[in-house]
C-alpha cells in the first residue's frame, strides 16, 4: 500500500496497521458514503470514499476487487478482472473443481471466489465488501438462513486466518452503523476496527476553498470561510457540496441560517422519529421570575458564546414538580445561548439491539455536529433503572450514556440538559458532578411578585393586549399555590373569555372569571414530595426559595421518608 501526499486520517491509519502487520482485514465504519480528498496526478480530487479505495489500493494491488449485494464483484480496470478468473481458477484446478466462466452475484457464491484470491497469496489483492450488513447481518443464528451461516463461517475464517495475515492481501468491509453488522464477526480481534469521521475543521477549510474555487466567483458567501467552516461541523463533505450547488443555483448567498437549515435536514435525516429538532421561539424576556436560575443560566450562555468552555458545566439537571416551567426555560435557554437545540424522543425499540444501535446514532450525531443542546425530558421515565426490564438493554443504554457525559472534549460543545420530577429514580452515578456539573431546583412561584412577573411575560410571549388601567395584581393575590401552567391557564382563559364577548383586550372581569373558572392541582402531598426532592437535589443553596435554605440534609431526608410513607406504592 503506497503512501499518498495527503491521506484522511482513517486511510493513514489504515495504512500504518497494514504496514506494521497489525492486520489485514480492516471494518470501516462511520461516514463511509461521504466524499474525500484525493491527491491524484491531475490534481487534488474529491471523491467517494469507495472511490479512493479503489484508486489508493491500485497503487499497490494487482486486483482490487469491490463487492455489494445488489452490483456484485466489479473491478475499476478491466484487465483486473481477468487476473481475478485466472487466479481464482488456478485455485479451482487443483482443488478438483470445474474452472469459473461467470463470476456469481449472490454473496454464499461469491465468499468462495474471494477467498481463493485472498488466501492464495499468488496475486497481490485487495477486497473491499461494502455494505457488510447485508452480508452478515446481525441475528439470532436460529432465525439465520444457510447462505447468511455460510457467509459467517467464511468470513469468521478468515478473521482467523494466518494466512491472510501473512500474505500482502488486503480485505476491508464497509458499513455505516457497526451495531448493523453481526457481532460474532465485528467481535474479532483480528479485525482492525477504524471509524471513518465527519470532517475535521481543517478538512471543512480545505474543501470550502476548494467549492470556492471551484465555483468561480458563482456563489457569495455571507460568512468568511473560517466562520463556514467552524459553523458546518456536523456536516459531511457531501452536504457542504450540496449548500454550494444550491446557492450557486439560486442565486443566494451562504449565511448561517443557511447552515442551521442544512444541520436541521441532517438531523432529521439521519435520526428520523429518534429526536426532535426545537427551533426556540422565546427567550428569558418571556420567562417571568425564577431571577436567579436565569442569571445562572445566562452566565453559561455567554461562557458559550465567548468560548469560556472551563465555565461551561458538562451537563444541567431541572429538577421540580411538573408545571414548574422545566421545559420552557430549557428553550429559552437554547434561544439565549445559540445552541442548535434537539431533544430525545423514544429511541427504544423491541428488536435485539436496535435499542442501542439508535442511541449511539444519536449520539454519533450530537457529537459530530457540536454546539449542541441535548434535551432529555421526563428522564425519570426513559433513564431509570427500571426503564426497559429487557435482557441488560436498560444498563447498557445508561452505561453508553455515562461515557458520553463524562468525555471532557464535549464541554462547551455538547451541553446535556436532563428534566425529571422524580430524580429519585435516575441511577445516582448518573447524576454525580462531571457529568451534571448543575442541578436547578424549580418551584411554585413563592410571592405575588414572582406570580406577577410571570403573568406580564406570558402576555407579551402570547401577543396579549389589557384593557386600559388594567393590571394583573388580581389575578396574582389570587393565584397562591398556582403552578407556572396554570398560571398561563389562567391568562389564557381570561383571554377566551374576552373572545367569547367579542373584544381584543382583556379587562379585570375576563380575569377574574378566569381565577374564579381554573382548578389548580390538588395533589398536594405529591407536589410537596416533589419539592423536596428538588431541594435533596439541588447543587446551590442560593437557588432555594427562603423556607427551604437552612434545612440540612437529615432534616430534607426525613421529610422525605414521612412523605414516602404517606404516599407507598404512587412513590416506589
Amino acid at each position: 500500500m503506497a503512501n499518498s501526499e495527503r491521506l484522511p486520517v482513517w486511510a493513514e491509519a489504515l495504512r500504518q496497521r497494514f504496514l506494521a502487520g497489525e492486520s489485514s482485514m480492516f471494518l470501516l465504519h462511520g461516514n463511509v458514503k461521504d466524499i474525500c480528498r484525493y491527491d491524484g496526478a491531475d490534481g487534488v480530487e474529491y471523491v467517494p470514499v469507495r472511490t479512493f479505495l479503489e484508486r489508493f489500493l491500485a497503487r499497490s494491488k494487482s486486483v482490487v476487487a469491490y463487492y455489494n449485494c445488489s452490483e456484485g464483484v466489479t473491478f475499476s480496470e478491466p484487465q483486473m478482472r481477468r487476473e481475478f478468473i485466472n487466479s481464482v481458477n488456478a485455485v479451482r484446478v487443483m482443488a478438483g473443481f470445474g474452472e469459473l466462466s461467470v463470476i456469481p452475484t449472490a454473496s454464499y457464491e461469491v465468499l468462495p471466489q474471494l477467498e481463493s484470491l485472498v488466501m492464495s497469496g499468488n496475486v497481490s489483492s485487495a477486497v473491499i465488501l461494502d455494505y457488510f450488513e447485508t452480508i452478515v447481518p446481525q441475528a439470532n443464528l436460529s432465525f439465520m438462513g444457510e447462505g447468511d451461516k455460510g457467509n459467517l463461517v467464511t468470513l469468521q475464517r478468515w478473521t482467523s486466518s494466518p494466512s491472510l495475515l501473512s500474505s500482502n492481501n488486503v480485505v476491508i468491509l464497509m458499513t455505516e452503523n457497526i451495531s448493523d453488522a453481526n457481532r460474532r464477526i465485528t467481535s474479532s480481534p483480528q479485525l482492525a476496527h477504524i471509524s471513518v469521521a465527519l470532517p475535521s475543521l481543517d478538512e471543512r477549510l480545505d474543501f470550502i476553498n476548494f467549492e470556492v474555487e471551484r465555483s468561480g466567483g458563482n456563489v457569495t458567501l455571507g460568512v468568511t470561510v473560517e466562520q463556514l467552516a467552524k459553523h458546518a461541523a456536523g456536516l459531511s463533505l457531501t452536504s457542504i457540496r450540496a449548500l454550494f450547488k444550491n446557492a450557486e443555483q439560486s442565486r443566494s448567498p451562504i449565511t448561517f441560517k443557511t447552515i442551521a437549515g442544512r444541520k436541521k435536514i441532517i438531523i432529521e435525516q439521519e435520526c428520523h422519529g429518534l429526536v426532535e429538532f426545537v427551533e426556540p421561539r422565546h427567550n428569558f424576556s418571556h420567562v417571568g421570575g425564577m431571577e436567579r436560575v436565569k442569571n445562572d443560566l445566562m452566565q453559561i450562555a455567554s461562557a458559550i458564546k465567548q468560548g469560556h468552555t472551563s465555565r461551561v458545566p458538562m451537563g444541567v439537571i431541572f429538577v421540580g414538580p411538573m408545571g414548574t416551567g422545566k421545559t420552557y426555560v430549557a428553550e429559552a435557554f437554547a434561544g439565549e445561548s445559540g445552541l442548535t437545540c434537539i431533544k430525545f424522543k423514544n429511541f427504544r425499540d423491541k428488536w435485539v439491539g436496535s435499542t442501542e444501535a439508535n442511541l449511539e446514532k444519536i449520539l454519533s450525531v450530537v457529537d459530530a455536529l457540536g454546539y449542541v443542546l441535548l434535551i432529555i425530558d421526563e428522564a425519570d421515565r426513559s433513564l431509570s433503572s427500571g426503564a426497559g426490564g429487557d435482557s441488560g438493554t436498560n444498563s447498557r443504554v445508561i452505561a453508553r450514556l455515562k461515557e458520553f457525559m463524562s468525555d471532557t472534549t464535549h464541554r462547551g460543545r455538547v451541553v446535556i440538559l436532563l428534566m425529571t420530577n422524580r430524580p429519585d429514580k435516575l441511577d445516582t452515578d448518573l447524576k454525580r458532578p462531571g457529568r451534571f456539573d448543575l442541578k436547578i431546583p424549580f418551584f411554585f412561584p413563592e410571592t405575588i411578585v414572582e406570580r406577577s412577573a410571570i403573568f406580564e411575560a406570558q402576555v407579551r410571549k402570547n401577543g396579549l393586549t389589557l384593557s386600559e388601567g388594567v393590571t394583573v395584581e388580581f389575578a396574582a393575590d389570587n393565584t397562591d399555590g398556582y403552578s407556572a401552567a396554570e398560571l398561563e391557564a389562567v391568562i389564557l382563559a381570561a383571554s377566551a373569555n374576552s373572545g367569547v364577548d367579542g373584544r381584543d383586550s382583556i379587562t379585570g372581569d375576563d380575569i377574574a372569571r378566569a381565577v374564579e373558572d381554573v382548578i389548580p392541582s390538588r395533589d398536594t402531598r405529591m407536589l410537596e414530595f416533589m419539592e423536596m426532592l428538588a431541594v435533596f437535589e439541588a447543587s446551590s443553596r442560593r437557588l432555594l426559595p427562603e423556607r427551604f435554605r437552612e434545612m440540612g440534609a437529615d432534616e430534607v431526608q426525613l421529610k422525605l421518608d414521612e412523605l414516602t410513607l404517606v404516599l407507598g406504592s404512587r412513590v416506589r
